[in-house]
């Protein structure tokens, strides 16, 4: 299915974004133009991440019948002129583990599949359509064609 966004023209930088039977919202700070009433596109982006980092963590030990008391999954961004951003991802996991169980969680982590999408080889195709036709309409066709 796909993730189909809109923007909300009435409201500068405001988008609702519809997935699986469910909507969210983006926007970006005051500071750029929005209104700040949701998360901005990065803030999404490290969510889904982390967010899909601790799901793998947590159901590859539940698997294991490995006793996990937390996860937490942190991000930070630091930009530089003319260098490509460095992103800081932090793993805090808490449990009674071994050297061995931590070791494998770690291994475990990188196979997030957000992670592997945002890290691994990739195409993408692009297509703009003007006129009315709702985009998710243009990306169904697509699959089915």
């Amino acid at each position: 299915m796909p993730v189909v966004i809109e923007a909300l023209m009435d409201e500068p930088f405001r988008q609702v974004i519809r997935a699986d039977g469910h909507a969210f919202f983006a926007d970006v700070d005051r500071d750029k133009g929005g209104q700040a009433t949701a998360p901005n596109p990065h803030h999404l982006l490290f969510g889904a991440w982390g967010a899909c980092t601790a799901m793998t963590i947590q159901m590859y030990a539940r698997r294991k019948g490995w006793k996990l008391e937390s996860i937490t999954v942190s991000f930070d961004e630091v930009r530089q002129t003319g260098q490509p951003p460095l992103i800081y991802k932090k793993i805090q996991i808490s449990g009674d583990l071994t050297p061995e169980q931590q070791q494998a969680l770690e291994r475990i982590a990188e196979k997030c599949p957000v992670n592997q999408l945002i890290t691994g080889e990739k195409r993408i195709e692009q297509t703009f359509l003007f006129g009315s036709a709702p985009a998710s309409e243009a990306i169904a066709g697509k699959q089915n064609g």
